[in-house]
């Protein structure tokens, strides 16, 4: 009974602290995921994975830096730099770069929503579903604020943290990924 009791406590301890991210910084391992998709891929892919994008082992040999976007649709300013995520993403794809965004919605009705807003959007990248919100609290901790963006470079580690800004994207976005990549300046998106 005793060893029920302390295994008990040691799990409610070690749980939370799992789940999150305070402790999460730059040059940290990012958290791996396997997440299913709003939008299918190509070739009828209904997940994604960070595994496909980083590490020795990657599917994709291309990838360099990778971009994940935490939003909701209710977030605003989410909303507003989706546009500015896929000209980011088609500007760079052959220079490595990947972009993923992650709805934190839990309602169901926002399922309509996110399909309206790769529609209007024009989003070629890919939008997953985190409904029970168990990645972004390892990214976000229990707040979650949004918008939330993060740059993960091709070895799985964390190259740039920005949760919870409220500046507009375009102002410090630009220069991350470049810098991430390797590449020089080039005209604003």
């Amino acid at each position: 009974m005793i060893r029920f009791a302390i295994l008990t406590v040691a799990l409610a301890v070690s749980i939370p602290a799992l789940a999150q991210s305070d402790d999460l910084k730059i040059g940290d391992a990012a958290p791996t995921f396997t997440l299913p998709l709003y939008n299918p891929a190509p070739g009828g892919l209904t997940t994604a994975s960070l595994d496909t994008y980083v590490g020795a082992d990657a599917d994709d040999k291309g990838s360099k830096a990778i971009v994940i976007s935490f939003f909701a649709t209710f977030c605003a300013p989410c909303k507003r730099e989706m546009p500015y995520l896929e000209q980011l993403s088609e500007m760079y794809k052959d220079a490595g770069l990947r972009v993923l965004m992650i709805s934190i919605d839990r309602d169901e009705a926002a399922v309509p929503k996110i399909a309206e807003l790769v529609k209007q959007n024009h989003i070629t990248f890919p939008i997953l579903k985190d409904r029970y919100n168990f990645l972004a609290r390892r990214y976000l901790g229990a707040s979650a604020p949004l918008p939330s963006l993060f740059i993960i470079g091709r070895d799985g580690n964390i190259r740039t943290m920005n949760r919870g800004y409220g500046k507009d994207a375009s102002t410090f976005l630009l220069a991350q990924v470049q810098q991430a990549l390797g590449v020089g300046a080039a005209k604003k998106p």
